[in-house]
């Protein structure tokens, strides 16, 4: 499949191209959909106190941002993978797949806590106890068998995760240029056949580089907003950390959607060229930005 014959230099080489040729439609879109709600919800927890009624506002923001977050992953993919979309037509179609994108996304969070249950149930049954206060677990009392089944079983989990992680790089821009529901799944793992550790490392890779900048960033900024607004504006100061934190946010994003959507467009040539295109829009050839 087309997996197999896509080159991970020749997806970053089209990333680059769709980024310089369409900096200006991405940017709006990311700044829109990820960088303001991100704000918002930043301004709430810095500023908003620590009543009932501000956590009730918080946790709908929360749920608002990560829809509208959602929304921009998809407008951003639509746009990274047809140069023929503009940001008009992205937002449109980007709404449009939503409830599919939706529905494949809250799939995976299920299947994620399913997998997670029993790493949870061997490590509560060591002895280990749970601290809602302090949002701490205490092994204290732990027995060393189950703990270590527990902890190697996570590290089985991690890798896994990793490569399924891998295995569904291509999902949004199925959804968004091939109008397929639960069916992006099995689309998905098609496309990346024979690519799926080769794009682990590129997930581990971008991984790493965003922790390394983001840890950077932050210490920097928050140095510099404590000397400017003084020890004691520790909302102030947060906020300002949190704001450098979600421009970085945004610009990640983009970059991770772009280059998932051109491997999408790699790969669907390379399908198509082997004669196993599944329909106008997979064989679809890209265009120069």
């Amino acid at each position: 499949m087309g997996g197999r014959r896509v080159r991970i230099s020749t997806v970053w080489e089209r990333t680059l191209e769709v980024l310089q040729g369409r900096a200006g439609i991405l940017a709006a879109i990311a700044a829109l959909f990820i960088l303001l709600p991100s704000l918002a919800t930043n301004a709430l927890a810095a500023f908003g106190g620590s009543g009932a009624a501000t956590r009730s506002v918080a946790g709908a923001a929360n749920l608002a941002s990560s829809l509208l977050l959602l929304v921009g992953l998809l407008a951003i993919t639509a746009v990274a993978s047809d140069p023929r979309v503009d940001r008009a037509r992205g937002i449109v179609i980007a709404v449009r797949r939503l409830g599919p994108a939706l529905g494949c996304v809250l799939l995976l969070i299920v299947a994620a806590v399913l997998a997670i249950l029993p790493i949870t149930y061997l490590l509560f049954s060591s002895g280990a106890t749970y601290t809602a206060a302090t949002s701490r677990v205490d092994l204290t009392n732990a027995r060393g068998g189950p703990i270590a089944l527990a902890g190697l079983a996570a590290l089985l989990l991690f890798v896994v995760g990793l490569y399924v992680s891998a295995k569904l790089v291509p999902l949004f821009a199925v959804i968004v240029n091939e109008r397929r529901g639960l069916g992006a799944f099995a689309r998905s793992f098609a496309l990346t056949r024979g690519a799926a550790w080769r794009l682990v490392g590129v997930i581990i890779l971008y991984g790493v580089v965003l922790l390394v900048l983001g840890i950077a960033t932050t210490s920097v900024v928050g140095v510099v907003a404590r000397l400017l607004l003084g020890g004691e504006a520790l909302p102030a100061v947060a906020f300002v950390v949190s704001t450098f934190g979600a421009i970085l946010t945004a610009l990640a994003s983009t970059v991770q959607a772009a280059f998932y959507a051109q491997y999408y467009v790699a790969a669907a040539e390379a399908v198509a060229e082997a004669g196993a295109g599944e329909g106008p829009e997979a064989e679809r050839a890209a265009t120069p930005f």
